[in-house]
Order: structure tokens, then sequence, then C-alpha cells
């Protein structure tokens, strides 16, 4: 699958303020005046939270003196109140453009008390103005892209996910139409997120963004409009392209469902893990480990420097998914190249039955883009045995490779691993463990 990665340092200055304008109110530059209460957490009409009337004021038995009233909201509506240990859905531009914003509450027209009505419809009123300037900035990323029918946003702790795709149907044998599937995406990433930081210990004060765009479209035309604004690059020949980010730079993803590339939404689903991977271990980046005048890896993402580490592990959560890695990211190599099979355990057991496997020393010098399709394959299995030796690991190889620590010393200090054995040792493990008898 072909997947393009641009460097923040080589977008257009003007590709940067067009985002920086959309992101506005995502990324903390002009943060909305508020959002929805997070799920679970105490609201403004429960009791704990209400305002209290004055001591002369009349109860309202119409509102149970809350100053609201319930709103009979449409059952489309529930997944509004999607949220995790760590996230919730703050915007949706279908709520957000609906009768009642989404919201399961109105202020009480009939309330006898002056102040709490007064505090209902003020809260009201605040929630709309958010939510109206919020979907002012998603209605660019539309127009941009010159798209027939409004594009479905939502708007997450984490994520920004925009699609106008009209419908998924998963592997559970469940459909969804989109604004059900923009849903189900930010769910899907948001669980990446939270398990790729959990795995690695990882918080979201290390990261340098902690907000993705993520826009998949339904045709390449779309895409092809909108692609040079966010990213600085053309799908002309990909399915998506992608900035990283970075201290000034959002996190951006922009691509179309092509259907030979990504038939099925598993595929897609297993194509964003992949890019994900890139964009969550480039914006690793804390200022805190380097001393005044360090900079450290400049620019900040593997593909550069650690390409090996960079595919390895992004083709390692691939097939953790699904036993299935099939995107690639590259500049210059053959698209149309392949090598071996589907099965990328066979592959690499095999290639090292016959002493057919590349060398270490060589593959870890080259840039992400330069990886031959069977170099990637051998990343992947590297990365699965170090994973098998201590997953949890991995966190502080990462944080060494910001620390531009060598490959071979990045092996030593977090696994103990020599690099004159590593290639031997790792062998050994792949005729055991990929064997076609073993257990998988």
């Amino acid at each position: 699958m072909r997947l393009f990665r641009l460097a923040p340092s080589s977008a257009p200055r003007w590709a940067a303020v067009l985002l920086a304008a959309l992101a506005a109110s995502a990324s903390g530059q002009q943060q909305p005046p508020a959002a929805e209460p997070a799920p679970g957490a105490a609201k403004a009409g429960d009791a704990q939270s209400a305002p209290t009337p004055s001591p002369d004021e009349p109860r309202c038995g119409w509102c149970k003196t809350t100053g609201k009233v319930p709103f009979s909201l449409s059952p489309k509506f529930a997944v509004e109140s999607d949220h995790g240990d760590h996230w919730k859905v703050d915007f949706c531009s279908e709520a957000a453009g609906s009768e009642n914003m989404g919201l399961d509450w109105e202020p009480c027209q009939r309330c006898k008390s002056p102040t709490l009505k007064a505090a209902a419809v003020a809260q009201y009123e605040q929630l709309r103005t958010a939510k109206d300037a919020w979907l002012v900035e998603a209605r660019k990323l539309d127009k941009t892209s010159q798209v027939e029918s409004p594009i479905c946003h939502v708007r997450s702790t984490h994520f920004w996910f925009a699609t106008d795709y009209p419908k998924v149907n998963t592997e559970d044998k469940k459909s969804y139409k989109t604004h059900e599937m923009a849903h189900l995406y930010v769910r899907r990433m948001e669980a990446l997120y939270e398990r790729f930081q959990q795995m690695f210990g990882i918080a979201d004060t290390q990261n340098m963004r902690n907000v993705h765009f993520i826009f998949i479209f339904e045709k390449q035309s779309q895409a092809f409009r909108a692609a040079p604004v966010y990213t600085g690059l053309s799908v002309e020949n990909a399915v998506s392209v992608k900035r990283s980010g970075g201290t000034n730079k959002d996190s951006v993803i922009v691509g179309w469902w092509d259907k030979g590339e990504t038939p099925k939404d598993q595929d897609m689903h297993r194509h964003q893990i992949h890019n994900m991977l890139h964009q969550l271990t480039a914006i690793y980046y804390d200022f805190t480990w380097f001393e005044p005048g360090e900079m450290g890896l400049s620019p900040p993402w593997l593909n550069d420097k650690y390409g090996w580490l960079d595919e390895g592990l992004a083709h390692w959560f691939e097939i953790d998914f699904d036993k299935k890695a099939r995107t690639y990211c590259f500049r210059e190599q053959d698209s149309t190249a392949t090598w071996g099979g589907d099965d990328w355990r066979n592959n690499v057991y095999k290639a090292v039955l016959a002493g057919d496997q590349p060398a270490f020393s060589d593959v870890s010098a080259k840039p992400s883009q330069s990886l031959s399709p069977k170099e990637h394959q051998f990343a992947w299995s590297w990365v699965d045995y170090l994973m098998a030796q201590d997953r949890a690991a991995m966190g502080k190889a990462l944080r060494l490779c910001k620390e531009e620590k060598a490959s071979r010393d990045i092996l030593k200090e977090v696994w103990n691993i020599n690099l004159l054995t590593f290639e031997q040792d790792w062998a050994a493990w792949v005729e055991d463990r990929y064997a076609p008898t073993a257990k998988r």
C-alpha cells in the first residue's frame, strides 16, 4: 500500500497557515470558550454542580429546580457520549448542526427560578457559541476539498477525524454510515493511542502534539485538493500522505478510500494503525530530556536515521492487529515490488533457513524510504524479537533514538544485546518461533 510522508519543515508556509486556522480550536491556540462536560463527569444539571436559587425564589416543578428539562434526543446521537478513561468526544459536526446540538437537555422555559433559568440559558448559549465557532473552522476542509455533501467531523481528546465516506461494513457484519463510521474510527484511534502510551510508558506531557488530524475522503479528487494544503504532498500516486507533528506543526494524515488498496474496512483500519504509529513515534519528544542548548534528534521523527525501527514497529502493530502488513512508506521505492507471500513469518523463516537474510548493520543504516520490501519484513522481525524480549523497554529505546544514540548502543542499553551476537540469537529465535509447527 502506497503511503508518503513529509517532514514538517518542508511544508509550504501557506499550508501551515491554513492548517493552523482549521486546527485552532483543537490545538489550544484558540480554545473554544467551553466544550461539553466529559462523560461521567458532573454536568451542570446535576445536583452537585447546579447553581443554587436565591432563598426568596420559588422552586420549579417543571425542571425539578435545575433550570433544565430533558430533550428527546435522536438515538443517532448516543455516540456523542463515547469516551474512555482518558478521552471523550468534544465536538461532532452532525450533533453541532442538529436541532439541539446533540444535547439531552435544554433550558427550562417555564422555570420559576430566574437564577437557575439564567444560568441554564447562559451555559446553553456558551455551548452554542463554541460549537458554531468550531463548525465554521471544520467547514474550511469541506470548502478546500470541494466535497459534494458536508463532511462529518468528530473531534475527541486526541483526534480530529473527518470523512465523507458513505458506509462501511465491518468484520463483525455491522454497517456504519458516515456519522457512525467517524465515531467508530475515533474510538479505534483513541484505543490505539492509549495502548501505545501504556505499553511504552509514555505520557501526554512527553509529546509535542496530542491531537492528530485524520481526513479520509471517498474520492481521490477530494484528497487531491486537500492533501497539498494540509501536508504539502500530493496523493496522485498514493493512498494517503501525512505530515509529522512538531512544535509548530500539526500531525496530519490525508487519504482517500482506494478500493483497490483497501477493499474492506479491516484494510483501512490496519492502514491507519500503521500511519498512526509513525505519527505517535514522531511526536514523542520531551524537551526536559536535554540540557540547555541541546536538541537531540532533529527532525524528531525516526524515518531518517532509524528506518528499521520506524517501519518495523509500525508493521508490528499491523501484524498484531490481524496478522497482515500491507502498508509501505516510500518515496523512491518501486511500489509494485514485493518479496515472498502475505505470511511474513513464513517468508523470514525460509530466508533464515536458507541463509538469505540481510545484515542488520546494513539495513539499520538506511532511512525508511530506502528500505526494500524484503528489508521491511526483516525490520519487522527484528522488532518482533525485541518486543518478545521486553515489550515495555521499547519506550526507552524510542527515547534513546531521540537522544541520537546509535542502534547498536540502543540494543545494548535497553535489551542488553550485543550487536556481535544479535543476528545469531535472533536467527535461532526465528527458527523456533516462526516454524510452521510453532504456536501463533
